[in-house]
């Protein structure tokens, strides 16, 4: 059988777990804490969500592309990038925690933001995957993120069980991510022992690229998370927490199905990248084609029956406290295929060098964004939440891709649905 299918078999089957566990012990959670509380974690989520890119520095990508490439330039890459995160961490949690003694009206509400902040960490850092996932050996990751899951749903039920106050929840959290990533940290450097000296190369001129090459991407990538974790907190700044809990109810749903799509984009682009090394570029623009088909298919199923059901699936999981969540779920469902669609047009970009491009479309759609949720939110509430990201994303990942290459992905996006030989585009002076 092929690798790469086998290394999307392992990926699959580590995205189905984590979605099936951790949508069951979210809706647990979430019927437990009640709204308010459960908003409070959602919203200190979207906060590591939000500052991700701007650790990593656009990492996950040099890197993964340089490791599909050349094992030995992309471990240096690999040192560099994990230098650069941990400084990157230190400052922006700093600044975070002064931030909230001013923000937060409780002790409660500080701790549980400290916690999840300081304790992400564990996932900002972590490295590990993106050599697996480049290597083909996602199998890795697999046994890491199951076991650290197991771990973390047993501790939240055990919290529900015992009674436990929503701190003990933010700090099940934290030993998920600390347990996963201790293990990939142990079988990398297993695999690796052989050039392990490789990895602790201290080498100025990798530091230098991942910070020239990764600010561009860095800036699109908190883009990207600005207009998706947007409505999060512009909805509990305007409203307050119950609306986000409601809202991150939806999303819990609407994306929890997104794991198969995005297993098969990890696995397909190193294909993708061995492509686009070659002269031959019908075969490049054709493992493009597939991958965007590929991705709408899988993706546009679970979105169609969770929006047709989505009344009594918001009833029958969360309770009558979440009934607002239900409208917001026919909406969310659909910003989710665009969100995927929008995610593997960025990793194609990626790998045609467009990162200036990225820069400047994802500034953009992040601003329109936030403009949007600044109007809409007062009116129309968590609609105009939900509304305002949809926009962000069919613009994001369609619309805006005819700037680029005289609308070279466009053409391949479309043609890919439409069964339509694109012509050859020049390629970019």
């Amino acid at each position: 059988m092929n690798k790469a299918l086998i290394n999307t078999a392992w990926i699959l089957g580590e995205k189905v777990m984590l979605a099936l566990a951790g949508i069951f012990i979210t809706v647990y959670v979430a019927r437990y804490l009640g709204p308010s509380e459960f908003g409070l974690i959602s919203l200190a989520l979207a906060v590591v969500a939000l500052i991700t890119p701007m650790v990593k520095m656009g990492g996950d990508n040099v890197v993964f592309n340089r490791l599909a490439r050349n094992r030995h330039s992309g471990m240096l890459l690999m040192a560099a990038s994990t230098r650069v995160r941990a400084i990157n961490f230190v400052i922006i949690c700093t600044l975070l925690t002064v931030g909230a003694w001013f923000y937060f009206d409780t002790p409660k509400q500080m701790l549980v933001f400290s916690i999840i902040i300081w304790g992400s960490f564990f996932t900002t850092n972590e490295i590990y995957s993106i050599f697996f996932n480049s290597s083909l050996d996602s199998k890795f990751n697999t046994v890491a993120q199951n076991i650290a899951l197991g771990i973390g749903v047993a501790l939240k039920f055990a919290f529900i069980k015992l009674g436990a106050t929503v701190g003990f929840f933010a700090a099940a959290n934290i030993i998920q991510w600390a347990v996963s990533y201790f293990i990939k940290q142990y079988l990398f450097r297993k695999k690796t022992r052989d050039v392990a000296h490789t990895f602790r190369t201290r080498s100025r001129r990798h530091s230098r690229h991942i910070v020239q090459v990764g600010i561009p991407l860095a800036i699109s990538s908190l883009s990207i998370a600005l207009y998706t974790r947007t409505d999060q907190l512009m909805l509990g700044s305007m409203l307050d927490e119950t609306h986000v809990g409601w809202y991150s109810a939806a999303l819990t749903l609407s994306q929890g199905w997104m794991m198969f799509p995005m297993a098969l984009m990890t696995s397909w682009m190193v294909g993708i990248n061995h492509a686009a090394r070659s002269t031959d570029q019908t075969l490049f623009d054709h493992r493009i084609r597939r991958l965007f088909l590929a991705v709408f298919i899988v993706a546009v199923i679970p979105a169609t029956i969770m929006g047709i059901f989505r009344v009594p699936l918001i009833e029958l999981l969360y309770g009558d406290e979440y009934t607002p969540a239900a409208a917001v779920l026919g909406i969310t469902v659909i910003s989710s295929v665009f969100s995927v669609l929008g995610t593997a047009a960025f990793n194609v970009i990626t790998v045609m060098g467009g990162y200036s491009f990225l820069l400047k479309k994802m500034l953009f759609v992040s601003a329109l964004n936030i403009v949007l949720n600044y109007l809409l939110i007062p009116r129309y509430g968590l609609i105009g939440a939900a509304m305002s990201t949809l926009i962000a994303e069919i613009l994001s990942a369609v619309v805006l891709n005819l700037f680029y290459r005289r609308g070279r992905v466009l053409k391949l996006q479309l043609t890919a649905f439409m069964g339509i030989k694109a012509p050859t585009a020049q390629p970019a002076s």
